[in-house]
């Protein structure tokens, strides 16, 4: 078996700070030793199951945050960016993947630096009429490349949000509970690495029963993406096949769900470019 590994930070153990997950802050040495604790459980407990074919995209912020010298021989790492899918880049061909250290979708109560792909520039994504956040876009693109989602962790509400998306056969594993944006009862590494080895593991038998689910959306795939601020809208609406709904939402419409994760990268990039 091959899983492959989707990488964030902001859902990983004892994180509820910005500045534990933005590199070249004082804190951020902390959320990349607890991403990495995070990583180094879930690893832990694939191999008890006897998997070693492990494929890991870094998929954090500028996507360098983990270190290649603490992974076990076998495992692979994607690192850097861009990347043409982003955060699931290289998952085609893999027989199951884990979204791990995830957070809710923006605008979640009680969810631990929930924000959807950019905290300062996303208001809001529907994808064919529904709501999602990171989680529900990285599952769509797995479930049409055809891998089924395994695992997920982060903090509560980020599991509930993908039980919500992926149903009961998804296994979820989570480590915090948010109070407050910035806020969460916490559970100390020695104990999270137990509950994630054993969510892995749990991940894997699943899997391997075909019992781990799919998140298949008929073609055509239309995404609405709001913005902030209508100058956002007004620079991402010059990536090619916008359509303007409105001053802070274009649409774009394709019947290859790939299509749609490059336009939604051309057009944050291009939003990224302008002025607060």
């Amino acid at each position: 078996m091959k899983v492959y590994i989707s990488l964030d930070m902001e859902g990983a153990t004892g994180i509820v700070s910005p500045e534990q997950v933005r590199p070249g802050s004082q804190e951020y040495h902390f959320g990349r030793a607890m991403q990495a604790h995070d990583l180094k459980s879930v690893l832990e407990g694939l191999r008890e199951e006897g998997v070693t074919d492990v494929l890991v995209n870094d998929s954090h912020w500028h996507m360098t945050n983990l270190d290649i010298g603490g992974l076990p021989s076998g495992t692979r790492l994607i690192s850097g960016s861009p990347k043409p899918l982003s955060m699931v880049e290289g998952v085609g061909g893999c027989d199951a993947a884990f979204l791990l250290c995830t957070h809710a979708m923006a605008g979640t109560e009680k969810a631990v630096l929930d924000h959807t792909l950019s905290g300062t520039t996303v208001h809001d994504v529907v994808l064919n009429g529904r709501r999602v956040g990171e989680t529900g876009i990285n599952a769509a693109l797995c479930g049409f490349l055809g891998v089924p989602v395994a695992l997920v962790t982060g903090d509560l509400a980020a599991c509930w949000e993908a039980e919500s998306l992926l149903g009961a056969d998804l296994v979820t594993c989570g480590i915090k509970e948010g109070h407050g944006r910035h806020s969460a009862e916490l559970i100390p590494p020695v104990e999270t690495a137990s509950l994630l080895r054993e969510a892995a593991r749990q991940a894997v038998r699943k899997a391997a029963e075909d019992r781990s689910p799919r998140l298949v959306l008929d073609a055509p795939f239309v995404m609405d993406l709001t913005l902030h601020r209508t100058i956002q809208a007004d620079a991402a609406a010059f990536a090619p096949g916008s359509y303007r709904v409105n001053g802070r939402t274009l649409r774009y419409e394709s019947p290859d769900l790939l299509d749609v994760r490059r336009w939604l990268c051309a057009a944050l990039d291009l939003a990224g470019q302008e002025g607060f």
